[in-house]
């Protein structure tokens, strides 16, 4: 599986070379050109590549004003900037993982990037299934986005567990009522449609966005949104 790589520029020759280095490599890029962009695409990426290489002194004053929304993103990130720009990125405040200089991308990136994602690979449970930064433990029973702790009942998680055992496969309400509540509840089918409304309201975007509903069928979870 692909990981997807987020990536804020507004620099399109750069875009174009970030992007050939990554292709290269095997990774999918997603580029943003807003933080409501950035923050939407967020969730299902493994990081997040934050341009500002180009910026004159007027673009920084700008950027600054984006750096309190950029830390609210919980998201492993790597500036990418010029020389002269170091004093800028340690006076900004901005909270970064790494950095490298636009002059080392060729060099340097993929293997960046390569050492942040194996690193957080070790953390992830072997019994577990994982979407990008979702992780649901099948061992403990528990959810985790972003490496955030997410609440679900018993049967919330049973619900949500089938689905993503069976991506792309569309359960109908029946089914999913005899696999996660057995033939003998009689709560009728309105059962899953609560179940799975909750889900959603639980789980962050894009994950929720994941969950679908299938006009006139049922359920299913997809990362095709």
């Amino acid at each position: 599986m692909k990981e997807t790589i987020l990536l804020y520029s507004k620099n399109k020759k750069n875009i174009n070379k970030i992007t050939s280095i990554l292709e290269r490599k095997n990774y999918t890029l997603q580029t943003e050109k807003t933080f409501k962009g950035l923050a939407f695409q967020s969730g299902a990426a493994a990081l997040l590549i934050i341009d500002i290489s180009n910026q004159d002194s007027q673009d920084r004053m700008g950027f600054k004003e984006l750096i309190t929304d950029f830390d609210k993103i919980d998201i492993v990130k790597i500036i990418i900037l010029g020389p002269a720009q170091i004093k800028f990125l340690t006076e900004s405040g901005i909270k970064f993982d790494d950095f490298i200089f636009f002059s080392q991308l060729e060099k340097e990136l993929a293997v960046r990037i390569k050492l942040i994602i194996s690193k957080k690979k070790i953390l992830i449970p072997k019994n577990s299934i994982v979407v990008n930064n979702l992780i649901l433990n099948l061992d403990k029973y528990e959810l985790s986005i972003n490496q955030k702790p997410i609440e679900l009942t018993f049967k919330e998680f049973e619900l949500f567990k089938l689905l993503l055992q069976n991506q792309d496969k569309v359960f109908s309400r029946n089914k999913l009522l005899s696999a996660v509540w057995d033939y003998d509840f009689y709560g009728g089918s309105r059962t899953v449609d609560v179940h799975i409304r909750r889900l959603r309201s639980k789980i962050p975007p894009p994950y929720n966005l994941m969950l679908k509903t299938v006009r006139n069928v049922g359920y299913m979870f997809s990362t095709q949104i």
